[in-house]
């Protein structure tokens, strides 16, 4: 079993308690402020993940097709 530092445990443990503070906002009847903060912060969150893996991909297509020696194997 591999070793883990208390302070990486301790740090997994309070992301897990905000994470399950969201998803009970979420997962609730009441349509309230939090609800539309949680729903906005992670709306936001998802929407730059997308934009920056769009942007990573298309610099990676222009970088190959400015660069035609290089061969990419067929998947």
């Amino acid at each position: 079993m591999s070793d883990v530092s208390r302070s990486v445990y301790q740090k997994v443990c309070e992301e897990n308690k905000r994470l399950k503070a969201d998803i009970r906002i979420l997962a609730g009847v009441k349509r309230d402020s939090f609800y539309i903060k949680t729903v906005l912060k992670w709306r936001r969150i998802f929407l730059d993940e997308e934009y920056s893996g769009a942007l990573l991909k298309k610099a990676a297509l222009q970088y190959i097709k400015d660069h035609p020696e290089i061969k990419l194997p067929k998947l």
